[in-house]
């Protein structure tokens, strides 16, 4: 046990606590997951030499955590004794550069916050399905969390350009055009914008500690690529009852790099979406849809964008004719413009995942979209085997990089206070993660009864992992057990 005097002898200005209540805000709030061990204080480091002391310092394991709570997916859990690291008061954006269409952000800037900051320049960032507000964009984007953008995103690590990250040796290290030569200000006024996320040399350690959920660095700023904001934008919705008629138009769509924001959903996701903060209008607004709803925006920019957007809407309209579907300014209860604004705003401080019934069992793993209709029928299967209704399982796929492979994510609500229920879905996720790790789903991001069968495909890749921690963090300071990792 680490006493309060062991952190005043480093002589970190950051605030230090173990007051229970606090301590309590970093517990992961789902019943899901086993019992993991609450940490034992908060670490508020005041800076980057502050970061660098306490992990030279020999102390306790720690987790790096820069999102808000509450916390609910995993990603900060441990089962091992630790600090919790906490770098959401690191909430600057130091930089924004609208020529070369790119800004640094510190770890705890959130979603609303980036937003608000770059609509004066006219530009934008990418952003998940309606983050909640305390989600810090760091961590999402470390994460490799889809943004509803496809075809804005050109590599998996999109849109990270450069970062700065501690090892968890206490060392300082730059990556992409950031690593050099000379410093931030140097490379400026000689017209560098850190915008490019190889380097230095020949390597590429950024892509290797994205993902890792803090086991092999802390990230104190990134760069980030940025987006026009449209100046014209309209919306449209596509529904079917079958999703293999929807998936040609969706192929069609994003080969030529036609429309912007687009994402699949089924109507039971639809309507967890739009009835997150008045559950009781979700079932209203689930009757009302198809069962599968598609949202394809077409936007214009800074040169001619309504010419713009015509051209391509009526390309789009024949897309859609030669796949029997129709452009819809409505369906149901759900209106295009309604969709667009939730899905690319904040949603409050809850998950609208959880809005429903108190919690929601989220199964994540990427495919093609092509595969996706497979995928759905071994779900479907899978909650005809736990005695669930099919239609209690909402559905999302986002297709990223360009449509060349799709984020899928399964969705069961459920009330966290009952203890049948959790049994029931442990069951569940178990079984569903199982079956679909054999039938060609990837865990890329795996949480929860994922990590069982994340690596099972490939028993190479946990010698691999192995292999990272020691050359990154040899003394296991940086979260403990994470991925089974020392």
């Amino acid at each position: 046990m680490y006493s309060m005097e062991f952190f005043a002898g480093l002589e970190i200005r950051g605030a230090v606590t173990d007051d229970p209540a606090t301590l309590a805000q970093y517990q992961t709030q789902n019943p899901l997951l086993e019992d993991t061990n609450p940490p034992l204080c908060v670490i508020r480091p005041e800076d980057t030499p502050d970061l660098k002391v306490l992990l030279r310092s020999q102390g306790p394991k720690v987790v790096p955590v820069s999102s808000g709570g509450p916390h609910r997916r995993g990603g900060i859990a441990c089962d091992s004794s630790h600090a919790v690291v906490d770098l959401s008061h690191w909430d600057s954006i130091p930089w924004i550069n609208r020529r070369n269409r790119v800004c640094i952000i510190q770890p705890g800037v959130t979603y609303g916050q980036l937003a608000e900051a770059l609509r004066p320049h006219g530009m934008a960032v990418p952003m998940p399905l309606a983050p909640r507000s305390t989600k810090s964009v760091l961590a999402a984007v470390l994460d490799r969390e889809p943004s509803t953008w496809p075809n804005k995103q050109w590599d998996y690590q999109d849109p990270v350009a450069s970062t700065e990250f501690v090892f968890g040796t206490g060392d300082l290290f730059r990556s992409g055009a950031a690593g050099g030569p000379g410093s931030l200000e140097d490379q400026r006024r000689s017209k560098g914008a850190q915008k490019s996320p190889l380097g230095p040399g020949q390597s590429d350690f950024q892509r290797v500690v994205m993902g890792s959920q803090g086991s092999l660095g802390v990230m104190t700023w990134i760069s980030l690529r940025t987006e026009l904001a449209p100046s014209v934008e309209e919306p449209f919705l596509v529904g079917d009852g079958d999703l293999s008629r929807i998936i040609p138009f969706f192929y069609a769509v994003q080969r030529p790099w036609l429309g912007e924001q687009a994402f699949i959903l089924n109507r039971t996701a639809a309507a967890m979406l739009m009835s997150r903060h008045q559950p009781e209008n979700f079932s209203a607004i689930r009757e009302s849809l198809p069962e599968y709803v598609c949202l394809q925006n077409i936007a214009g920019f800074e040169r001619l964008p309504q010419e713009r957007l015509n051209y391509q809407k009526a390309d789009i309209q024949d897309m859609a004719r030669r796949n029997g579907l129709e452009l819809k300014n409505r369906l149901g209860d759900i209106s295009a413009p309604a969709l667009l604004q939730t899905a690319t705003t904040v949603c409050g401080p809850r998950d609208w995942r959880h809005g429903l019934l108190g919690h929601c069992l989220s199964v994540i793993f990427l495919s093609g979209l092509d595969q996706t209709p497979k995928h759905m029928e071994t779900f479907k299967q899978a909650l005809a085997r736990a005695g669930l209704d099919e239609t209690l399982g909402g559905a999302y796929f986002q297709p990223v990089v360009q449509n060349h492979a799709c984020h899928c994510e399964f969705l069961i609500p459920f009330d966290p206070t009952n203890p049948k229920t959790i049994a029931a879905m442990k069951s569940l996720e178990r079984d569903l993660c199982r079956t679909l790790a054999r039938t060609g789903a990837f865990f890329s991001r795996p949480y929860g009864a994922a990590l069982e069968f994340a690596f099972e495909g490939n028993p190479g890749h946990e010698k691999l992992m192995r292999l990272a921690k020691r050359l990154f963090d040899p003394s296991g300071n940086l979260h403990p057990g994470k991925f089974n990792l020392p």
